[in-house]
């Protein structure tokens, strides 16, 4: 007789056999990543995670998907030409992080990216995560060096800033100067950086540390003939006068900032 072929689950939308699924520790900590840091792919995870098994590991995400509903596989991603041949993007749902919150296991997050995402802020978000996750990466893999997320800048924030309604947010005058020629008289403005990060270095038995804002550009123009239109060399301005007029300190609480930058064509980082 021949032998009866197991149902192949969709890679697209959530499909439960009734597989019983116990939670464990490791289940737990790839819901931890996916809090922490949004959105991320399988390889990431198993960057993060070092299961013994790869292919056991992505058998798990599937069953963490189609049986729990604990996590989920975001619909942007099949917009992607090449979608069936990337390794699949993960991020958290809110039974998820429900369980985590239960378990009291939410870690400080990296990013505070928001779950409502568009198809071009979709990629724009993963460009995001991707950045802040190779450095996390690097620091795990580096002795005396810490990665320092977000949260836990925002958490020793003035009290100003943490209540504001986006603490990101840091106002910023821009002058006159070469690189926005169009630019007459002094400008008030502010930026939100992508995102916000620090490494903690052990010298000598001391602690150090240093901050990046991150900038990621996918699309920008390079520069634009009105100043008030975005573009790269206005952020490049803007980050120049935050970090001359060093007003990070008092909106941040952070002795020191750097900028991080990075372009879909080209990676230029000013930082570690």
């Amino acid at each position: 007789m021949p032998t009866e072929q197991p149902c192949r689950r969709s890679r697209f939308k959530r499909t439960p056999t009734g597989k019983r699924v116990s939670l464990g520790a490791r289940d737990l900590q790839i819901l931890g990543w996916l809090y922490r840091h949004r959105y991320l792919s399988s390889s990431q995870l198993i960057a993060a995670v070092k299961p013994r098994s790869e292919k056991r590991f992505i058998e798990r995400l599937g069953d963490l998907f189609h049986e729990t509903g604990l996590i989920n596989r975001p619909s942007a991603q099949w917009h992607r030409f090449d979608a069936r041949y990337r390794p699949l993007t993960y991020e958290l749902t809110a039974a998820g992080e429900q369980l985590l919150d239960q378990q009291d296991a939410l870690p400080p997050r990296a990013t505070t990216l928001s779950r409502r995402t568009g198809i071009g802020q979709f990629e724009h978000a993963v460009m995001i995560v991707d950045a802040l996750f190779t450095v996390e990466l690097m620091t795990r893999t580096t002795s005396g060096q810490r990665f320092v997320p977000v949260d836990e800048i925002l958490d020793r924030a003035p009290e100003a800033t943490r209540l504001a309604p986006n603490p990101l947010a840091v106002p910023v005058t821009l002058q006159p100067c070469p690189e926005l020629p169009n630019l007459k008289r002094s400008w008030h403005t502010h930026i939100i950086p992508d995102g916000l990060y620090g490494i903690e270095y052990l010298a000598d038995g001391e602690k150090r540390y240093r901050f990046w804002a991150l900038e990621c550009e996918r699309t920008t123009p390079a520069r634009r003939s009105n100043h008030r239109l975005s573009s790269v060399a206005r952020k490049r301005a803007a980050y120049d006068a935050l970090i001359t007029s060093k007003a990070y300190r008092d909106h941040w609480g952070i002795p020191n900032l750097k900028l991080h930058l990075v372009e879909a064509s080209k990676t230029e980082r000013d930082g570690p």
